[in-house]
């Protein structure tokens, strides 16, 4: 028997200490931990675990049904995960009525039965977005049918039996009691240092963990009356909740969001208490210039041009400043109000000595949210010189120096912003990791040259190599195209990356296990570029940054269609395999080189793809998508339908089907 299987059995209906299942069991409490913390069904309270299945079994929960949720609708109609929600028949949320319930649904799909234990269908709690992420109870499409406005849910041996209630029963006294008990064994008691100097205490407690108490202490007491209406329950112990946390009556709810949001910034950006003070009351301010404009710097001229040069100086601090727009985002604050509030600022410390990189930093993001792409870099451009030393500055200058083709200064300027292997990696943007990653082959390597130093420097200056451009030579565009393919790329991946899920997960219908591979894959992300138009976005908005003969050789691209490809012969030329494919539209002979080749060509098969020119020749940026030979002309007619979707279904039954 698996050690989860022997735990259920040896908890049962009880609440078991831990010292306990460690002698019963024979296995250590890591052990235990290990087993448990992946399965729903199990809860610690104070120093034992409790079985969800058996605490629950015998009880009688009475739970309002909403119109609304009875209908299945949702406020956007999807899960919290973007996919329609697919709840025909209505749901019932989790909280606050069956809250202890939510993990051992989200675990396994539960048997509702009968009034003789006979299965009906199976019940499961998913997430949908209601206000919020909502955890929601539903079953099949007619389980809600003839319920009315209050239900009974009954856990059994066998399931949980759902049937009408003509209405709710008052507080039992003993349940009302174990709830009180409930609450003094699991609240939470915490200070923290408060805004200004002050002082924030809570006192408080989860409201499924509450439950799950109050079972563990008079578990009896539940078994021997229905359950009234959770709040009600509540409230007859001297209660209040909101959402998922209970607090006593008269509970200071303000002071809970306080503590709850200096926590989670302390936590999230590492800031002091006196950095948490300045954040929060920038962030106030720039709430406030939405609504009144120059006036949330203060009343009068003094009052607003001290503000002006404090936030100043506290955005050339460039943690402050990735915290400031993060949490100015998380706060739903529009770029419009950003823009505004940082030009306000900048305009008040005009004629000052007071570092602006912060202010440059954020006007940038606002001029690219606004589509103002020249502006945004001639504003980086402008302000970043040898002195900068705001990282985020620097690596947003590090971005247009990579898509200038400059892998050199791209590095130096990373480098400066602290942006290096070996570092604590832990405390870095992914994205500008990336971009390192993205130069280092090009960094690393010099273009090939046949000039010695003292000879006359190529590019017809007069000067000698040695003084002109050794060390400065553009890489060849041979060379630069794939790395042209990876500043497409990048632009994709920081621009629209719910774009590259959607097509993965599209791509996996029926291939869950492919959906991390998928979102990474190169051919993913030229889906993305071609079909969905990302590609002439990108050249719309970075175009101005690459050398002529690679802007040239992008709008080149722009125009090249995806087909489906036959291969005609296999070989190897000086720098890797070579494919000599046939378009299967067109009978067009396409030659690619540079080619990885590898047992998995199969002649027999056909391949969807979409070489690329590259002077004379074709290059594979984003590989081949193999199909079976018979559904060729099914993808062709997906590719001349235009509709990305159509394509996307096409190819996610070719992965099921292989």
């Amino acid at each position: 028997m698996e050690l989860v299987e022997r735990l259920a059995s040896v908890i049962g209906d009880r609440a078991v200490p831990t010292g306990e299942l460690v002698d019963e069991l024979g296995v250590s409490l890591d052990d235990i931990r290990r087993v448990v913390q992946l399965d729903g069904r199990f809860s610690l309270v104070d120093d034992s675990y409790v079985y969800t299945p058996g605490l629950l079994a015998g009880t009688t929960w009475a739970v309002p049904i909403d119109p609304d949720g009875a209908t299945g609708e949702s406020s956007d109609g999807t899960r919290s995960d973007g996919t329609p929600h697919e709840i025909p028949g209505g749901y019932v949320r989790s909280e606050p009525h069956l809250g202890a319930f939510s993990w051992w649904l989200i675990t396994d799909d539960v048997a509702r039965v009968d009034a003789d234990g006979n299965e009906i269908d199976r019940l499961r709690c998913v997430g949908i977005w209601l206000d919020g992420d909502t955890e929601v109870i539903h079953g099949d499409a007619d389980w809600l049918d003839g319920i009315g406005e209050w239900a009974s849910f009954t856990v059994t041996d066998g399931g949980i039996r759902v049937e009408p209630l003509e209405a709710p029963p008052a507080p039992d006294p003993a349940q009302v009691a174990a709830v009180q008990s409930g609450f003094e064994t699991v609240a939470r008691a915490d200070e923290t240092a408060g805004f200004g100097g002050s002082t924030l205490s809570v006192r408080f407690a989860s409201l499924t963990h509450l439950i799950d108490a109050a079972l563990a202490h008079d578990i009896g007491a539940f078994r021997d009356a229905p359950i009234a209406p959770v709040p009600d329950l509540l409230t007859a112990a001297g209660l209040e909740w909101e959402g998922t946390i209970v607090g006593p009556a008269g509970f200071d709810w303000d002071e809970f969001h306080a503590w709850q949001q200096r926590n989670r910034l302390r936590a999230y950006y590492q800031l002091d208490d006196d950095r948490l003070d300045a954040l929060i009351l920038m962030l106030g301010a720039c709430e406030l210039f939405g609504e009144e404009g120059d006036a949330a710097f203060g009343a009068d001229e003094r009052e607003r041009g001290g503000a002006h040069l404090l936030f100043a100086g506290l955005l050339a601090d460039a943690e402050m400043t990735r915290a400031f727009l993060l949490e100015a985002q998380e706060r739903a604050i529009d770029f419009h109000t950003i823009a505004g509030f940082t030009e306000a600022i900048t305009t008040g410390v005009d004629g000052t000595d007071v570092d602006r990189s912060g202010l440059v930093y954020l006007r940038s993001i606002s001029l690219q949210v606004a589509s103002e792409w020249t502006a945004s870099v001639a504003a980086i451009d402008e302000a970043v010189d040898d002195d900068t030393t705001h990282s985020l500055l620097l690596v947003e200058a590090a971005y247009n120096a990579a898509d200038r083709s400059q892998p050199g200064v791209a590095r130096q300027l990373l480098a400066r912003a602290g942006v290096v292997r070996g570092a604590d990696e832990t405390t870095l943007p992914d994205e500008a990791l990336n971009l390192l990653d993205e130069i280092e082959p090009f960094s690393s390597r010099r273009p090939r040259s046949d000039v010695k130093r003292n000879d006359p420097c190529p590019c017809g200056s007069g000067r000698k190599y040695k003084v002109c451009h050794l060390g400065k030579e553009t890489l060849t565009l041979d060379e630069r195209a794939p790395w042209l393919f990876d500043k497409a790329t990048r632009y994709v991946r920081t621009q629209a990356p719910d774009l590259l899920e959607l097509i993965a997960g599209e791509l996996a219908e029926f291939a869950d296990h492919l959906y991390g591979t998928l979102v990474d894959l190169p051919f993913t992300t030229d889906l993305a570029l071609h079909e969905h138009g990302e590609f002439g976005l990108f050249l719309e908005q970075r175009g101005m940054l690459l050398p002529d003969d690679e802007r040239e050789l992008a709008e080149r691209w722009l125009n090249v269609p995806r087909s489906v490809y036959a291969v005609e012969s296999i070989g190897r030329g000086s720098d890797g395999g070579e494919l000599r494919l046939r378009d299967i539209g067109t009978d067009e002979i396409v030659v690619v080189t540079g080619v990885q080749l590898d047992d998995r060509v199969d002649r027999r098969d056909r391949f969807v793809g979409r070489p690329l020119p590259v002077g004379d020749r074709y290059r594979s940026m984003s590989g081949f998508f193999p199909i079976a030979a018979v559904d060729a002309d099914d993808v062709l007619a997906a590719i001349a339908s235009g509709d990305p979707e159509t394509l996307h279904a096409i190819l996610a039954a070719e992965l099921s089907a292989g």
